[in-house]
């Protein structure tokens, strides 16, 4: 049934138009049906909209470009190989002729032509309307998702609702961004009142789901508030919030007498066990797998804890540190922060088979630890040398059945409930011109669960008024949001990437362990000496788009 529901898949992809992800693949995309002919009962249509979801868990979206390429370049993280610029994006030396521009853009395209295809040749007549609803509502949330991401990194782009056949209907012009953002809300309204919520019998962990889409709403209200649109919808966001919290059901993970709530919550990504009361949608690279769907996940494999031992060999939990934490990312924590030792990786595995401490910052294995796939089973293995011959033993976090050097089964957060209480707190904040008792106590929800006292208690200064909570926000999206795909989107609605960047080259600079004349120390400065604010807070349209779309001309500058 899987290698069926595989070969259906791979059919409708090459129907939608995404036969470049499909060249190499052994399958005849021909066959005795077509689109019009397809739609027509519910395993048609649930094998149509995986087809959608498998095109997000390629490299070109979650799978590393929205997930690790494109964040990388801010306070939270950067590209860190010296003899190579290969993370163009991350350190603001692309050109509109970049892979990474070009492949993003194809792939949310690619998926959204797949979403009309569903919305125009989906019938009707074959499901209760409740149902026919509901199916509707998963490709309108995908759609609205994509068009977010597309606005979000482009700017005004073309807003294509129906079904793109062939070349002829591509020449399109660009709309602009507030059209965008209101398709976008569009979407998401219907997949909220339509979508199953994630506690109904028939919901199917890792798709899309009620409340998923009301989080994303609120996501997309706050950045409509923010740089560039600057409209304001705070209050959306509060309703949007409120309707998750006071549906009672969603919630932080609490793991009692411990304060290990956070680390295990990660844990589920990482094993594959949906946390549902925590995260809110998550793309799925194991679901995927299961269905016999290649993905190309490679969370925790390029910005996961170094593994070196194993000889570049499938059977090792291999990570290869290319995305190092900033030393101002890793000075945000207090000293009690349970999330610091999880966010931020302290130690190493060596070619020799040695468990490392990584103490340094300036050390380029000093990486996000969030997805690890590999723990030390001893601990004091980090300060301990192994006898000659001898390799020190090391727990896998992965549950697989066989492990990748380049790919992982790590799910992706996409939106979890701790966001949804840090974009009410930041919402409510804006509207009252100060914190108010709410922002106050859900931002305090999160810091408990991290092990910290209450704000008002620990850190009285950060709510005496609007700035000074604004700021606390700004960190505590920092501390806990890191690594999610998020940081560069907030600075940039926030109009702070130019100065957080100057402040991380600052806090590179002045770290005890820098050495001017060291080029590896140096070549941590790139994404900060390159930026520039007049180019880089949107991508350029990629060169070969604005060359088959008659419609499309390129931005000034590029």
């Amino acid at each position: 049934m899987k290698k069926n529901i595989y070969h259906f898949i791979i059919a409708i992809l090459v129907i939608g138009g995404m036969t470049s992800s499909c060249d190499h693949l052994d399958v005849t995309p021909e066959s005795n049906w077509g689109v019009d002919e397809f739609y027509s009962n519910e395993t048609e249509a649930e094998i149509a909209l995986s087809g959608i979801y498998s095109l997000l868990a390629t490299d070109n979206v979650y799978g590393q470009a929205l997930s690790i390429i494109m964040e990388s370049g801010t306070d939270e993280g950067y590209y860190n190989r010296r003899y190579n610029e290969n993370w163009t994006v991350g350190l603001y030396r692309h050109t509109a002729a970049d892979n990474y521009v070009k492949n993003l853009w194809t792939n949310l395209y690619s998926s959204i032509n797949m979403a009309n295809m569903f919305n125009e040749k989906l019938k009707k007549s074959a499901f209760e309307e409740e149902e026919y609803n509901r199916l509707l509502a998963e490709a309108r949330f995908l759609r609205g998702l994509c068009y977010f991401h597309l606005v979000n990194w482009y700017g005004d782009v073309p807003l294509r609702l129906n079904f793109t056949k062939d070349q002829s209907d591509n020449h399109l012009a660009p709309s602009p961004m507030k059209q965008v953002y209101e398709q976008v809300v569009e979407d998401l309204q219907f997949a909220s009142e339509h979508l199953y919520h994630a506690n109904n019998p028939k919901y199917e962990s890792g798709r899309a789901n009620k409340m998923a889409a009301h989080g994303l709403l609120a996501r997309v209200y706050l950045k409509m508030s923010g740089n560039p649109l600057k409209e304001d919808h705070y209050q959306d966001v509060i309703e949007e919030c409120e309707i998750i919290i006071n549906d009672g059901w969603h919630g932080l993970h609490q793991s009692a007498g411990d304060n290990l709530g956070y680390r295990k919550h990660f844990l589920s990504y990482i094993e594959n066990n949906y946390d549902l009361r925590e995260s809110l949608f998550e793309i799925s690279f194991s679901y995927l797998r299961e269905l016999g769907i290649m993905v190309d996940g490679r969370i925790g494999a390029l910005n996961g804890v170094a593994f070196s031992y194993g000889g570049g060999q499938d059977g090792y939990p291999a990570s290869y540190a290319m995305f190092n934490t900033t030393p101002n990312h890793r000075n945000a924590y207090d000293e009690n922060d349970q999330r610091k030792d999880w966010n931020i990786a302290n130690y190493q595995y060596t070619k020799k088979g040695d468990i490392v401490e990584v103490t340094s910052a300036m050390a380029p294995q000093f990486c996000p630890g969030k997805f690890r796939r590999w723990e030390p089973m001893n601990w004091e293995d980090l300060t301990n040398t192994p006898a000659s011959g001898t390799t020190e033993p090391y727990m896998v976090l992965e549950k697989v059945s066989t492990l990748s050097k380049s790919f992982t089964s790590i799910n992706f957060p996409v939106i979890r409930y701790a966001d949804v209480l840090l974009m009410y707190a930041e919402a409510a904040n804006e509207i009252n011109n100060g914190p108010t008792a709410k922002a106050i106590e859900y931002l305090n929800a999160v810091r408990e669960r991290a092990g910290l006292g209450a704000i008002e208690t620990e850190k009285p200064g950060a709510i005496a008024n609007h700035t000074n909570f604004f700021n606390e926000i700004v960190d505590e999206r920092l501390r806990e949001l890191c690594f999610e795909g998020l940081r560069k989107q907030d600075l940039i609605r926030w109009e702070l990437l130019g100065t957080k960047l100057a402040e991380t080259n600052a806090s590179i600079k002045g770290d005890p362990d820098y050495i001017s004349t060291n080029e590896s120390h140096r070549a941590y400065l790139r994404s900060g000496n390159f930026f520039d604010e007049n180019k880089h807070l949107s991508l350029p349209y990629p060169s070969q788009e604005v060359a088959i779309n008659n419609e499309l001309n390129q931005k000034a500058g590029w």
